[in-house]
């Protein structure tokens, strides 16, 4: 019988996997490699020229290994490597596997330790996040109590998510954002936030998916209680795994072809043929994996092959960091810690281990004898200024970056330590040759895939959608998530099991192992997923105060949930509902959705009750419409917890608006020394709808339970710029009245509410810089601008017979809903919430601002509107065209012109006409699907109380279109 011929393109952890897991199921295998020798990024890479006569060369490489306890596909492929141990016994490479002690983390301020593995039988959630939490706090870095306990609710939040919340709101934010590090300490941020994540992978927490940062930090701090949480191989990398792995291959009957790479892959139809290699050959097979690193994979993704695999179209949104090693060769041993150690405050973002202390054959035998101590460090951050060169390591020569990474590792050590390192004499050092210095500047060959935000749904999974052709990588989709040896061995399985299943082999299948999270978490995802899918936002964010008694409390429930859901798990299996749990399941969701959709709100701001006011049918449909919207997002979140929140935040809104009032009233009352502070004291006095302020404080709760001080400030900012246009527009409308009160210019005259109005945006956005603000100030002088210029057109335009609907809503996107985007984004910004939710933010604000503009001029147009305070009939005085009557001049346009003729004196004339025309329901209907597209926008904003209320708010602002 034939044997089935597998070509595998690159000799990195995934193509050896492959090959391996192949060659033991009797396929014949060829592995194609572009490098000289295999191994890819866990290479050694010998430093050259460093050897003497009968010596081996120094041992360099790209980055030290790292085995964490929750690897199982690594260690699993080592037990079948077969190799010779140090003290010449035969064994497996799985045997060369050497546990660490502990992990010393270092900052200039303190310091702390975390065993690597403890001796307790205890590994329920509250004992890990206990654990967590008392890492930061006393240990000398400053991270306030509240921040950690924070970061701990957070932890458990992703722990108890369903993959369905995971994956479709996580995933999508980054860990910056979700753990709402930017209204945190400044040493949660640095040492809690960043210096974690860059530890765990070469990534920005800025940038990180949420998702994959919780999930991985876990399975380290877990991998404590359960095995060890660090292991590192116990002599150069290529002695010890790769060079037995690749004999033991070779044993297996695996060609290796080094030195070339891929070009191109030759189809027959739709399935591969051959891939074309650089020397020009053409290698042919019945199955062809793709071991490519990221970037090689782009390389020779042409148009030919992304029309059979469109899965590959998104290749180029996957990113990229640098994380390179840089070794110091010292004359005499060092003990600065029996694993690794983090440098918190380096702003290279440095990790380093000893590894000659894992070494039992010693270093003798490499250059000349005299090297006693190798001190490996990664470089994860080659982009900040370093502290003593004061350049990113990108702009540094190599001398410049061992002189800064030195002194880096230097500033963070006990004076003994320090000692110690500055004894142990630099023999010679060495950087990883993956970076190479041109007259572009320093490239680097080997870059390393990252999790951002968001790039799960770029990740292509093995097979692509071509019948014989499979990808594999650490990029790939996989269990192990983020770019990792463990997550590269995964993925090749996965395609080698994706062969078995097409050749139809009776072999095994490779075996997988899931990541392993506290079982007794399982029940809380379950509801979490039914929570998810109906719309529901996740338990804990009900719980209002998270502390160190939740914290013990939460153990206690998550032990006795796991305790019932064994004892039902039989009742289950003896009675044989299990086999009808898919069933259950359905019934169950149909029931939530049915439930969250069909329950009337219950917030107490708005009423349902249909007004005895309606207009023509299509008006009406509109409205519904709006209401149908409205009512369905806020139905999805109607729950008993949530209705108590929105009863709870209604009377903390309207605290926070009595505040912004009594800040108006003190100020109108303590600033009376001339002209220009009666007009304030007026103007401030006669509180208005306080809408943008709404909706600053409602934006800025979105993702916290309380409104802070900034939030208020924001407010009273918001409608202090409202104020100020308000001074403004009463001059230019010549209006007499505003809020049932005479108009400030009729009362000081036009140079005080001038001068006013001035003062208010002066003093508004010099608020925003004294709290810190400084891009949400710069916001809003564009906003300002926008608003100066959408005035002119109004006034340049005014009596334009030529103007058409669209001339006015850009008109008035720039006068009013400009800044009601800019209160709703402020909002959100001083709250904490992230990037998406702040743009959701802004594009709810801006149709909010364009529906109210459009019901004001219904309003002072309508013939049966009641007194609003305002001076009717502006508008048609000042010869502005507004939105209806644009509208019903289209319509007819001879009835227009007859009453543009006598300059649209008769007010009453106007309003009969602009109802014969229909002109005013359609801007109502108009002002309706803006409210509509708004609360749409809300729509990928997590559900909360705030959000409810937000779209309650737009909810009142429908009563206002009859």
């Amino acid at each position: 019988m034939k044997q089935t011929r597998v070509l595998i393109a690159g000799a990195g952890i995934a193509g050896l996997t492959a090959a391996h897991e192949l060659a033991e199921r009797g396929y014949l295998v060829t592995v194609v490699e572009a490098l000289a020798a295999p191994g890819g990024k866990s290479r050694s890479i010998p430093v050259e020229g460093s050897a003497t006569a009968g010596q081996q060369e120094l041992p360099g490489e790209h980055g030290f290994r790292f085995f964490p306890g929750f690897y199982r596909h690594i260690p699993d492929t080592m037990a079948r490597i077969p190799c010779v141990l140090a003290d010449g016994s035969y064994g497996s490479v799985a045997d060369n596997l050497a546990h660490t002690t502990r992990t010393l983390a270092l900052s200039k301020k303190g310091r702390w330790e975390v065993p690597n593995q403890l001796r307790s039988s205890s590994r329920d959630a509250a004992s890990l996040l206990s654990f967590l939490y008392d890492l930061f706090v006393g240990s000398g870095v400053d991270v306030p109590r509240e921040d950690m306990l924070h970061y701990v609710r957070c932890v458990f939040t992703m722990l108890t998510s369903s993959d369905e919340r995971r994956f479709g709101e996580f995933e999508n934010i980054s860990a910056w954002d979700y753990f709402q590090a930017p209204s945190r300490s400044e040493a949660y941020q640095k040492y809690v936030i960043n210096a974690v994540t860059r530890t765990l992978v070469a990534c920005r927490a800025a940038d990180m998916s949420a998702r994959s940062n919780v999930v991985v930090g876990i399975q380290l701090l877990s991998d404590i209680y359960r095995s060890c949480a660090d292991r590192v191989l116990n002599g150069p990398t290529s002695e010890v795994w790769i060079a037995p792995w690749v004999t033991h291959l070779q044993h297996l009957g695996v060609e290796f072809i080094q030195g070339v790479s891929v070009e191109n892959v030759l189809w027959d139809g739709d399935a591969a043929r051959a891939l074309q290699l650089s020397d020009g050959t053409e290698l042919a097979a019945d199955h062809f994996i793709l071991a490519l690193p990221l970037e090689a994979l782009q390389s020779i993704s042409n148009e030919e092959m992304l029309a059979r695999a469109p899965s590959l179209a998104r290749l180029d949104e996957l990113k990229t960091e640098w994380m390179n090693g840089i070794l110091f060769y010292l004359g005499q041993d060092i003990e600065l810690n029996h694993g690794h150690t983090i440098f918190l405050d380096a702003p290279w973002a440095l990790t380093s281990l000893c590894q000659q202390r894992f070494w039992p054959r010693g270093l003798k035998q490499y250059s000349d004898g005299t090297v006693r101590g190798i001190l490996s460090v990664c470089i994860s951050d080659f982009d900040a200024p370093g502290e003593y060169i004061r350049k990113p390591a990108k702009d540094c020569t190599p001398a410049e970056i061992q002189e800064e990474v030195w002194q880096q590792i230097l500033a963070h050590l006990a004076p003994a330590d320090r000692a110690e390192l500055e004894a142990a004499v630099v023999i010679a050092c060495s950087i990883d040759p993956s970076l190479r210095w041109t007259e572009q500047g320093m490239q680097n060959d080997a870059p390393l895939f990252v999790n951002t935000a968001g790039s799960w749904a770029a990740r292509p999974e093995v097979d692509i959608g071509i019948s014989n052709l499979f990808v594999s990588g650490d990029f790939v989709r996989t269990a192990t998530d983020v770019a990792t040896m463990e997550s590269a061995n995964e993925s090749a399985r996965h395609a080698v099991n994706r062969i078995l299943d097409l050749t139809a082999s009776s072999a095994a299948r490779c075996q997988l192992f899931p990541l392993e999270e506290p079982t007794a978490l399982t029940p809380l995802k379950v509801i979490d997923r039914l929570r998810f899918e109906a719309g529901l936002p996740h338990l804990l964010d009900l719980v209002p105060v998270f502390s160190g008694e939740t914290m013990a409390w939460l153990g206690g429930m998550t032990s006795r949930v796991a305790e019932y859901s064994v004892k039902a798990g039989d009742i289950v299996r003896q009675l044989g509902w299990d086999q009808r749990l898919p069933e259950f399941e359905s019934r169950a969701m149909r029931f939530i959705n049915n439930l969250s959709r069909g329950v009337a709100p219950v917030s107490k701001w708005a009423s349902n009750a249909p007004d005895s006011k309606s207009g023509t049918a299509e008006a009406q449909t509109n409205t519904s419409g709006v209401n149908t919207l409205i009512n369905d997002v806020v139905g999805s979140i109607n729950d008993k917890a949530l209705a108590d929140d929105l009863d709870k935040l209604r009377a903390r809104l309207i605290s926070a608006l009595d505040q912004t009032d009594k800040h108006f009233r003190e100020y109108g009352a303590s600033h009376q020394r001339h002209l220009i502070d009666g007009v304030l004291a007026d103007s401030l006095f006669q509180s208005g709808k306080r809408l943008r302020a709404s909706c600053a404080l409602l934006c800025s709760m979105l993702m916290r339970r309380f409104l802070s001080e900034e939030a208020v400030q924001v407010a009273i900012i918001t409608e202090s710029i409202h104020a100020a246009t308000l001074l403004h527009d009463d001059i230019i409308d010549e209006a007499d009245q505003r809020r049932g009160h005479p108009t400030a210019w009729k009362k000081y005259g036009v140079g005080a509410g001038v001068l006013a109005g001035n003062l208010l945006v002066s003093r508004a956005v010099r608020s925003l810089y004294r709290i810190g603000y400084n891009g949400l100030a710069d916001d809003l002088f564009e906003v300002i601008e926008s608003m100066i210029a959408a005035e002119s057109d109004q006034l340049s335009g005014r009596r334009n017979l030529e103007a058409c609907e669209q001339d006015y809503l850009r008109i008035i996107d720039g006068k009013t809903a400009g800044l009601f985007a800019w209160s709703c984004r402020a909002g959100a910004t001083v709250g904490g919430c992230n990037a998406a939710t702040v743009n959701a933010t802004a594009n709810f604000g801006r149709h909010m601002g364009l529906a109210f503009q459009l019901i004001d001029d219904v309003i002072d147009l309508a013939p049966d509107t009641d007194d609003t305070g305002k001076t009717r009939y502006t508008d048609l005085s000042t010869g502005l065209l507004t939105y209806p009557l644009l509208l019903a001049r289209q319509r007819d346009p001879q009835g227009f012109d007859v009453l543009a003729a006598n300059g649209f004196a008769d007010a009453a004339e106007v309003s009969t006409w602009l109802v014969a025309n229909e002109a005013l329901e359609d801007t109502r209907a108009e002002a309706a699907r803006q409210i509509a597209m708004g609360v749409e926008a809300l729509l990928p904003v997590r559900h909360s109380a705030a959000k409810a209320a937000l779209i309650e708010l737009a909810r009142a602002s429908t009563k206002r279109l009859r």
